[in-house]
């Protein structure tokens, strides 16, 4: 992984009693300037002192980690007086620490797909949460957004074929390059491959699934498109100009996977779904969507009540389904009727 250089400061003897010893002084300067940004975002406007209560190092590493910021990575860091605390005055979506080339991208790439057989341990949690910080300090357009959503198409966990390398590869040299593209491209409701040509601008992951984002030009909109169902892929030489507005967050955002809603029209639907039992449990425990609410229906947290804002309801419907008996949908009407379809349809084709 590439160095990252902090500015030199002297070492004092400190007391063994002191706070600088504490846990977060333990941990890597790149670390503590993460967790600051992470805290910054929020919007809260952080100072030195609450900065180094939470981060668990004295004031003077934050201030020391508040001037690196500032002056080695140009982030647009300032203090506001009134609210004693420190704010971005414009929003970063990017962290300029790290500029990974083809080949730490690729080894990011077959070293997520190695964990596959550890998914469900506890080393599993404590390697994704480190792959995480790596990938929210990754440029923009080439990013790996490790959300904890369960939506996203499985890769193989048999291993990882030379030609998924490959692909991998070579769509990171087109996005960098902003060369045209072209492939065959097997849609799930699809009979067989279709060609697509299209200006690839963003190769991300969501959990265990690789997705290339795209402008389609006939289509006229950005598409995502799973890379485990793109074959014959070719550069072309060809270049387009991307978008500067375009943002992968905020074009996922709005669903509760990788379908995107954007281009479609505007819609939020408030979503309501009781869990009972250990998926009660279970939903409780993790981040499904930025915008969720968990509210508890009983003490014991046996029984709760999920909400969320979704652009679309696709991938809700099938979240809902694979909870069986112990999910029930209170709202929108709409939800209700797509459970209630997929159900009957079930039970036609098994009857």
């Amino acid at each position: 992984m590439p160095k990252v250089s902090t500015p030199r400061t002297s070492r004092a003897k400190v007391p063994a009693s002191s706070p600088s010893l504490r846990s977060g002084a333990s941990r890597p300067a790149m670390w503590r300037v993460l967790e600051i940004h992470k805290i910054i975002r929020t919007g809260k406007y952080p100072n030195c002192s609450s900065l180094a209560k939470e981060i668990e190092v004295t004031t003077k590493t934050i201030q020391r980690d508040v001037t690196f910021m500032r002056e080695q990575l140009g982030l647009p860091l300032e203090y506001d007086p009134l609210k004693h605390g420190y704010y971005y005055t414009r929003e970063v979506h990017e962290f300029p620490m790290l500029h990974l080339s083809r080949n730490d991208l690729v080894a990011l790439f077959l070293a997520r797909h190695a964990l596959e057989p550890l998914r469900g341990t506890r080393l599993e949690r404590m390697l994704t949460e480190s792959f995480s910080k790596i990938a929210n300090a990754c440029p923009g357009e080439i990013s790996i957004e490790w959300h904890e959503l369960d939506e996203a198409f499985s890769v193989k966990a048999s291993g990882v074929l030379p030609a998924d390398v490959t692909l991998f590869g070579d769509l990171l040299d087109a996005v960098r390059a902003c060369r045209e593209v072209s492939f065959d491209y097997h849609k799930l409701t699809g009979s067989k491959p279709e060609q697509r040509t299209v200006h690839p601008y963003h190769v991300g992951q969501i959990e265990h699934g690789w997705y290339l984002l795209a402008h389609d030009p006939v289509r006229k909109a950005v598409r995502t498109f799973a890379l485990q169902r793109i074959t014959n892929l070719s550069l072309l030489k060809a270049k387009f100009e991307r978008n500067p507005q375009f943002n992968a967050r905020d074009h996922l955002g709005g669903g509760f996977g990788v379908w995107s809603y954007a281009g479609e029209e505007k819609r939020t639907h408030e979503v309501h779904i009781r869990f009972e039992g250990y998926a009660a449990r279970v939903v409780a425990e993790r981040l499904w969507h930025s915008t969720q609410a968990i509210r508890k229906l009983k003490p014991d947290g046996s029984v709760i009540e999920f909400q969320a804002d979704l652009s679309g309801l696709e991938e809700i419907t099938r979240w809902v389904l694979s909870w069986g008996s112990k999910a029930r949908v209170l709202g929108p009407p709409e939800l209700k009727s797509r459970v209630r379809e997929e159900l009957a349809g079930m039970m036609k084709s098994s009857g």
